[in-house]
């Protein structure tokens, strides 16, 4: 499984799992599909969703885990 870190990206509007290193794309995520996210040292598995913050806004989450809102740079898989 290619590992690497959950980002935005910009240019198709989408979540990705990036190689940094290879300055590739791993895996472009769409809402729904399960991969899997470092939490304290293990791999939990996860999707995209998509919620709202206490004042109403649009915030995205990743199900089963604690990442909310700001879910970019997370070790993922």
């Amino acid at each position: 499984m290619n590992e690497g870190t959950l980002e935005f990206d910009e240019s198709n509007g989408k979540f990705v799992i990036a190689n940094e290193k290879a300055n590739s794309i791993v895996r472009t995520l769409e809402f729904g599909d399960s991969f899997e996210v470092q939490v304290e040292g293990k791999w939990v598995q996860t999707a995209l969703e998509i919620g709202s913050n206490e004042k109403g806004e649009m915030i995205f989450k990743l199900r089963g885990t604690p990442y909310v809102e700001f879910i970019t740079g997370i070790a993922a898989r």
